[in-house]
């Protein structure tokens, strides 16, 4: 995280009273239990704002924030049944349009990066935003690099689920994570296998990062080399695709960091395995859905970091055991 979130927020706060447009107040408490980020009064709307300095990523954490300004939301109806608030979510980053409609159908506006940017833009404030909408020390990624993250996203959505296809969505996912991690990550190994020829890769990452998450993740979770097995599944994956990726990390050989990429996701014996893989083996195995890789290609459009869905998948995972 480059910022704090009370920077975030702090900066938010001042933007929304340099436009001008109500009267806003930050640390509201409507509750025992309850206190507002910011609000937003205006002549006739409030709008209650929760701030995330990271945007939400995984489903788990879209969930929570859907949750948690819905509750706040009832708390401000009881306490004022005359004004149903409006409720927004305020971050530096970029949703994907699918995450954004998930927010949007439960009654949440987002405020993003590219909201943020317009609205310093009308108040003069364009230097002050670029410390929490910018990546550090570059210029936002070119239009080129903009484009390829939408071309990428678009192919992903026109490869058909199911066996007739799982070739070009190897290949596929193989170009996207070069795309996404390298030159933090050496460029994938394609399809490999061990001595004894059982157990086949279908690609490696070598992990030789010295710094940020990859070093972390070297160093915290044994990945020095990232496996990741692409399953173009109709349906979800199962446990003995788990197993199958369990197999491939070894403390002295691969590692013990693998990703299961598939289309929509994995079933309850899938996810109970990966917990015993875990506790048993300190083996940690994450898994990524299609609207998983296409938020990570929109943080890469939007000059975002890929590796923020990754570290939240880890957080969900470890803190729901």
């Amino acid at each position: 995280m480059r910022f704090r979130e009370i920077d975030f927020q702090n900066f938010l706060l001042s933007l929304l009273q340099r436009l001008e447009i109500g009267e806003v107040a930050s640390e509201v408490r409507i509750a025992k239990s309850a206190i507002l980020d910011l609000t937003l009064r205006t002549e006739n709307r409030l709008y209650i704002i929760e701030c995330k300095s990271d945007a939400p990523q995984t489903q788990v954490r879209l969930d929570s924030v859907a949750a948690q300004l819905l509750r706040y939301r009832d708390l401000s109806a009881k306490a004022s049944p005359a004004h149903t608030p409006e409720l927004v979510l305020a971050t530096p980053g970029a949703l994907s349009k699918r995450n954004t409609e998930f927010l949007q159908e439960n009654g949440i506006s987002v405020w993003d990066a590219a909201w943020i940017a317009d609205k310093a833009a009308s108040a003069g404030m364009s230097a002050e935003a670029r410390e929490y909408i910018e990546p550090p020390g570059r210029d936002p990624r070119p239009l080129e690099v903009r484009s390829k993250s939408t071309r990428l996203a678009q192919r992903l959505k026109d490869i058909q689920p199911g066996k007739a296809e799982w070739s070009h969505y190897q290949k596929l996912c193989q170009e996207i994570f070069e795309y996404l991690f390298c030159p933090d990550l050496n460029r994938p190994l394609g399809e490999s296998k061990n001595v004894t020829g059982v157990n086949r890769r279908d690609f490696v990452m070598p992990n030789y990062s010295q710094r940020n998450f990859w070093s972390f993740m070297r160093s915290e979770y044994s990945a020095d080399y990232v496996v990741v097995d692409p399953k173009n599944y109709s349906g979800k994956v199962g446990k003995e695709r788990v197993l199958q990726v369990a197999n491939y990390l070894q403390r002295h050989g691969l590692g013990l960091f693998g990703i299961i990429v598939c289309r929509s996701g994995i079933n309850q014996a899938a996810k109970l395995t990966i917990r015993e893989q875990w506790i048993l083996h300190d083996k940690m195995i994450i898994w990524l859905t299609d609207d998983d890789v296409l938020q990570m290609l929109t943080d890469a459009e939007f000059g975002g970091d890929a590796t923020v869905m990754i570290r939240q998948k880890i957080e969900d995972f470890r803190l729901g055991i």
